[in-house]
């Protein structure tokens, strides 16, 4: 639940744009802005720019922007909340208390105490690892052998469990048990439901930290070769604060190297002895398939791209495999690296550091597959390339895989190794491919193909989008015509934040309201809406006159509805229905103006 608009508006209008970034940035006046070096990626010259009037940002280099709350979500790592309440406490603004049902409140109330029990659970064992007991002992050398160093240990905050059923129990004995049982910390005796025992004992303790930096949870390692009824490894259960898919080990500190390209390991001891050699970008699963809110943790720290260092065995390319799919679709960009093909000795990231350092790794690192090559090299080891069979039963799983590929130019690149490899021409592969996506063997007519490449899609496409959205946000006249017009609706503008904002200037339009373009990104509380709106206003075109709008308006519409309609009438469903494709070709050559 977000707060109030109002209450939004107030907070930002007591923290200047300028003045608050000027905390982070070091910033020159210029013209009519401020500029600096990107916080967000390395330059060498200032593409940093603050426009302190309309209270934005904007980089030219690595196109990050948004609004002061955009900036502060994106340097100190807060959601749009943790932001609003941040910016909040930097000017002493008391945000009001939020409105929660009952059941929500008692809800939140087990998380906070949650999070505050694991805090201590925290603290006690990792005063107990620091300890003079010789189980302590025998940990701290454990760790020093593994050549996890005392101040990785601290930066971790690792610790370990005292070898006894109620350690934990008794150091928190002002807490009621079954606090500490749904908090994960203890566990509920079965036959006797008054007695309880620690969850966790003779354990290397591993703090599962969140964005928030609360202790979510616990990854307990055993420490006693001889148990061989303890499992290796001992998670916190699910509770109401810990669920184990939602988390990635090290995350709260792999996004303060602020780097877009983040890599992923399997296991703990694999992201410490990661970050103990330098590569502190690296962040682990915690023992469950990569899935849609992995994706979401990692773009909210700013990955772009990640790196999939996971064990060589059969288990870990499968769980590369399965986890490609998932990154593809959050719009992630992959590289694999398997460890065991560098060194068929070692088994995971720790052993070959331990055995090569971190300059070979760095260079494993850098050459590192794509995911596309990585897959067809699975392919090349599946078929027989000896054979014919073999090559053309290669060449098809390569083909259904590229099929999925959106670039055209990267189609084309493997498409020329695949032909290479299996002695297939590429004109077959491609045939195969359009086969594959549904696309027909006969070629479109020239002048409709023609016009589709010059229209459907580009650069230009994005450019009358964020032309058209500005003129409708900033002009009521524009967006009542628009709307009365059903000219353009949600579809033929794409769908997602083009849409919300096309909804938003037809409603503002209907009342009245004019927002400026910092109002309209905290409108919303996504980074990447925050983006594209300043897209839509770093470099506004300007008119003076109404017909000079209207002229606007008209033809940054025509642009964005033909290509819509050009890109229908590629539907493989539109294409076998004579009567659709004949209403869409009247429309490209029949549109008609809109009057304002």
């Amino acid at each position: 639940m977000r707060y109030p608009e109002e209450i939004v508006q107030e907070v930002m209008a007591l923290n200047d744009i300028v003045d608050v970034i000027s905390g982070y940035v070091q910033l020159s006046p210029r013209s009519n802005s401020h500029v600096g070096r990107c916080p967000f990626h390395n330059e060498k010259t200032a593409s940093f720019s603050v426009k302190q009037a309309e209270q934005f940002f904007h980089c030219f280099g690595c196109r990050a922007g948004g609004s002061v709350l955009t900036f502060i979500m994106k340097i100190e790592n807060l959601d749009f909340v943790g932001a609003l309440q941040f910016l909040a406490d930097r000017v002493n603004y008391k945000l009001p208390e939020k409105e929660e049902s009952t059941s929500a409140k008692e809800q939140r109330a087990a998380r906070e105490l949650s999070a505050e029990l694991n805090k201590k659970a925290a603290r006690f064992y990792h005063d107990y690892l620091f300890s003079e007991i010789p189980d302590a002992e025998n940990a701290r050398k454990y760790l020093d052998a593994r050549g996890i160093h005392p101040a990785l240990v601290k930066r971790f905050g690792l610790g370990l469990s005292p070898p006894m059923w109620d350690g934990l129990l008794k150091h928190l004995s002002d807490t009621a048990p079954q606090h500490l049982a749904a908090a994960g910390l203890a566990t509920q005796n079965r036959k006797d439901a008054a007695r309880y025992y620690d969850r966790f004992r003779s354990r290397l303790m591993f703090p599962i930290i969140d964005s928030r930096n609360r202790v979510v949870g616990f990854g307990g390692r055993i420490m006693d070769p001889n148990d061989k009824e303890g499992a290796k490894y001992v998670n916190t259960p699910e509770t109401s604060l810990f669920h184990k898919s939602d988390q990635l080990y090290g995350l709260n500190l792999a996004r303060k190297a602020r780097k877009n390209e983040l890599i992923i390991v399997e296991g703990y001891m694999d992201v410490l002895a990661m970050h103990q050699w330098g590569f502190v970008n690296t962040v682990g699963v915690l023992g469950t398939a990569l899935n849609d809110s992995h994706v979401r943790l990692l773009k909210n720290a700013g990955c772009v791209s990640v790196l999939l260092m996971l064990d060589g065995d059969e288990a870990g390319v499968k769980a590369m495999l399965r986890a490609i799919p998932v990154l593809v679709k959050g719009g992630i960009k992959i590289k694999t690296l398997g460890i065991s093909e560098a060194d068929p000795e070692a088994k995971d990231p720790d052993e070959y550091l331990q055995k090569h350092g971190a300059a070979q790794l760095a260079a494993l690192i850098k050459n590192a597959k794509s995911h596309i090559a990585f897959q067809v090299g699975l392919f090349k080891e599946k078929h027989d390339m000896n054979t014919t069979e073999g090559r053309v039963g290669f060449t098809h799983d390569a083909a259904q895989l590229l099929a999925t590929l959106p670039s055209a130019i990267e189609t084309e690149a493997y498409v020329a190794e695949i032909s290479k490899t299996s002695d297939i021409s590429q004109a077959a592969i491609h045939a195969e491919i359009n086969k594959i996506k549904g696309i027909p063997q006969t070629a479109p007519p020239a002048a409709l193909r023609r016009r589709v490449q010059a229209t459907a899609g580009g650069r230009g496409i994005k450019k009358a989008k964020e032309t058209l959205l500005h003129l409708v946000l900033t002009y009521h006249i524009a967006a009542k015509a628009l709307e009365k017009s059903k000219y353009i609706g949600a579809n033929e503008i794409g769908g997602g934040i083009y849409a919300d904002l096309l909804t938003m200037a037809f409603d503002n339009a209907r009342s009245g309201k004019q927002m400026s373009p910092a109002e309209i990104i905290t409108a919303f509380e996504s980074g990447e809406y925050h983006q594209a709106i300043t897209e839509i206003f770093v470099e506004p075109p300007t008119y003076d006159s109404k017909v000079a709008v209207e002229k606007a308006l008209n033809e940054t519409a025509f642009i964005i509805k033909r290509a819509w309609a050009l890109d229908e009438m590629q539907d493989e469903n539109a294409k076998n229905d004579p009567k659709t494709l004949q209403s869409l070709g009247f429309m490209v050559r029949n549109m008609p103006s809109i009057s304002m």
